[in-house]
């Protein structure tokens, strides 16, 4: 984001979310996200908002055909997924947290963040881009599903569920 003078834009708020994570081996993890009030925001009925997220049949066919090729499975998380998602194609002023102490400053959002409404939207095109920077091709019937082949055999592919994603390929497609 950039720090601009608040010279009366329009400006969304936030909200502090705070959850708790129990991992047996941690204990309890105490987690807080700043999101954005994206319901406030300006035209956000003319905002696209969808992004892919793959279908339970989808995930099921990744596992069968990782069984059949004898590819390993991987799945993960991205941390902080919407912050690193494509930069916004639009202003979008926020008015910062009290805890900054930045009165009469507003923050100018440079990418995504959570809360907005087209922050996963934001996050799974940067996602797509860089998996077909990569080589992966886009699956027509489930934009969710990316596959990797080389010499026209198939050696790996990523599902994408909002920011988990699960893998599945062979050796060569785990070094990629």
């Amino acid at each position: 984001f950039e720090r601009v003078k608040d010279n009366g834009q329009l400006a969304i708020k936030t909200r502090w979310v705070y959850t708790e994570d129990l991992e047996q081996s941690k204990g309890c993890k105490l987690k807080s996200r700043l999101c954005m009030r994206g319901d406030r925001e300006k035209d956000k009925d003319f905002i696209r908002a969808d992004s892919p997220t793959a279908h339970k049949d989808t995930l099921k066919l990744v596992l069968a055909v990782a069984a059949n090729e004898k590819f390993d499975i991987i799945s993960g998380d991205i941390k902080s997924a919407f912050l690193q998602g494509r930069s916004l194609p639009r202003e979008v002023f926020v008015v910062p947290p009290k805890e900054a102490n930045e009165e009469g400053t507003l923050w100018l959002l440079k990418k995504g963040a959570y809360g907005l409404i087209d922050g996963s939207r934001m996050f799974y095109l940067e996602l797509k881009d860089q998996l077909e920077k990569l080589g992966m091709r886009n699956v027509s019937g489930d934009p969710a599903l990316f596959t990797m082949h080389k010499n026209q055999k198939l050696i790996g592919l990523v599902c994408v569920h909002v920011d988990d994603l699960f893998l599945a390929g062979n050796e060569e497609f785990q070094e990629i």
